[in-house]
């Protein structure tokens, strides 16, 4: 199926017309120095100001995108070279200048002319940056990076010795599928065991980030972390206080149904008690394979997405076209995926390491509607009104996996197989919201009890995994379970960054429920979501995507109860 053949151009440029020597950074500078010192004289020249600044960001970021891609395309050293002497000579001293050009506009006495909705936004988010700035938190900033990045080091070193071979703790993880009960409990024990021997070293290295963050949240003028991040996130559409009705809200109603689903479970499996081995295994033991090779892969995700929306399928085969996805696995290429927006061209690139395994349909689905988000609003001339947070740009690829699931029968022509596939898509938006809560929870009780201990601590994570518990039988796993959340990255190094993904997941569901009950009116609204990328709040999006904010127990039961039933027709 041929839906176009054409290829993706880049954007013309509108105020940088001659070429920037971008591995020069003394030109580089010069350029930001010119527009730190642009005289300012109206409002119209100030929202010039504002976009001549954003396409130079997009110049800056697009050379660094295709030194990224090139780096995870291909591992060779030149290419890890090439980007980071880009990073560290180029993107690091520029980004010094950010501050000085949000300054720039905040001094300006025109900012408070600029009128409407989308402005007041924009000057909400560049605002609360200039307030939260503090010059004696930047070396506290860098330290922070720098003990973040130990966990890496630390979690990334942990192996144990498994079937006679050397194995990491990811690879452990490919075990947990095995239809062997014994085998999952080794591989599981080995795992967390392998943990616990770090634990007091990773104990302390988390002290010390906690005790960073609390003088950075002091010298900002705050009484905890806690409700700094939540300003330094511009969390402007909700309090702290509404993240814990969430929480609530998550416990007594997806909780329960997830104890349901995995009542379930146990019996498929034949097993006395659902043990935290048993949670990833196929319980008909079936492994689905969509397709077999690359370009039936991509063929039948432009397929799917015309059915969606013809432009949908267009954007996919453009990229396809020009070269702007790189899909398979193979020897010398980097672990994930990602779509990485282009922002100067106004497109994207989509990596992923496909094998040939129902999660890489997903990844794909999702992935592309992180790239038609890039492709809609790729024409917004101010940065600050493009480039949006986390629960605006996991909201567009999660919808998008939903938004597919009418039509995976083009990779699954086995009935059955389609049942499954749906099924296990639609169990995963429910399984991910309890252990979101867990970690958000965590963490607003670190910061807002930080004289706690480490005993005190682990008990606290102990008491939220028996508060969130899905029907997992952890008896006998004491440790183990108290001590789970020293495997969350985010924890350490992006702290209260999580929550997003269960604001997009639950929105995703709206706006798949909404497709189903309304067809081509839930899609258009879909779309002009996308095409507005950050021009209103985050409640403002949702509502133009069609849906609600909303974390009352009401509106999640309504979704969960959509859920359910959806899965009962795949049963």
């Amino acid at each position: 199926m041929i839906v176009t053949d054409e290829k993706i151009t880049k954007k013309p440029r509108k105020y940088f017309k001659e070429e920037i020597n971008l591995n020069d950074w003394n030109e580089v500078k010069k350029v930001l120095e010119d527009l730190l010192s642009t005289e300012i004289k109206s409002k119209d020249e100030l929202i010039e100001f504002l976009e001549k600044w954003s396409e130079l960001e997009s110049i800056i970021s697009e050379e660094m995108a295709w030194r990224y891609i090139k780096m995870t395309c291909d591992t060779k050293e030149e290419n890890s070279k090439a980007f980071n002497e880009f990073y560290a000579n180029i993107v690091s001293p520029a980004q010094e200048y950010d501050f000085k050009l949000k300054k720039k506009f905040y001094d300006s006495p025109y900012r408070n002319e600029l009128t409407g909705e989308s402005f007041e936004h924009m000057n909400r988010l560049i605002s609360r940056d200039i307030e939260l700035f503090r010059k004696e938190n930047l070396p506290l900033m860098v330290k922070e990076q720098e003990l973040g990045s130990k966990y890496g080091e630390i979690i990334s070193k942990i192996t144990v010795t498994f079937d006679g071979e050397e194995k990491t703790l990811s690879q452990m993880g490919v075990y947990l599928k095995n239809p062997d009960r014994k085998v999952r409990e080794e591989a599981w024990r080995l795992t967390m065991n392998a943990v616990a021997e770090h634990h007091e070293e990773l104990e302390k290295l988390f002290d010390e980030l906690k005790e960073i963050r609390i003088k950075i949240a002091k010298n900002a003028g705050y009484d905890n972390y806690r409700d700094y991040m939540h300003d330094a996130k511009k969390r402007f559409d909700f309090t702290p206080e509404d993240l814990y009705e969430f929480h609530k809200s998550v416990e007594e109603v997806v909780v329960p149904a997830l104890k349901k689903l995995n009542e379930e479970r146990k019996e498929k499996l034949g097993v006395e008690s659902l043990r935290p081995w048993d949670t990833e295994v196929d319980v008909d033991g079936k492994v689905l394979k969509p397709f077999d090779n690359v370009e039936e892969f991509i063929d039948n995700a432009i397929k799917i997405l015309s059915k969606v929306d013809i432009e949908f399928a267009k954007n996919l085969e453009k990229m396809k076209n020009t070269g702007f996805l790189d899909l398979e696995n193979r020897k010398g290429k980097a672990p994930g995926g990602y779509n990485y927006p282009l922002s100067e061209t106004g497109a994207a690139f989509i990596f992923m390491n496909a094998v040939g395994l129902s999660g890489d349909v997903r990844t794909l689905l999702h992935e592309s509607g992180h790239a038609q988000h890039t492709f809609r609003s790729k024409d917004i001339s101010i940065s600050f009104l493009k480039d949006f947070p986390s629960e605006i740009a996991e909201l567009a690829s999660m919808s998008m996996e939903l938004l597919t699931l009418e039509y995976l029968d083009e990779y699954y022509k086995n009935e059955e197989d389609l049942k499954k596939a749906k099924r296990e898509q639609l169990e995963s938006t429910l399984k991910i919201l309890p252990w979101v809560m867990i970690v958000d929870a965590f963490q607003h009780w670190i910061y807002t009890n930080p004289d706690h201990t480490i005993e005190e601590r682990d008990e606290y994570f102990g008491s939220l995994m028996d508060r969130f518990n899905t029907g997992i039988d952890w008896s006998g796993l004491d440790k183990e379970k108290r001590i789970r959340w020293l495997r969350q990255l985010h924890i350490f190094e992006v702290p209260f960054y999580y929550i997003e993904y269960a604001m997009s997941q639950l929105g995703a569901i709206a706006v798949y429920k909404n497709y189903k009950e309304n067809g081509q009116k839930a899609i258009e609204q879909y779309k002009e979501f996308l095409s507005s990328g950050y021009k209103y709040p985050v409640k403002k999006l949702y509502e133009i995507a069609g849906i609600k904010f909303d974390f009352s127990k009401e509106y999640i039961k309504e979704l969960t109860d959509f859920i359910i039933s959806e899965i009962e027709k795949v049963k």
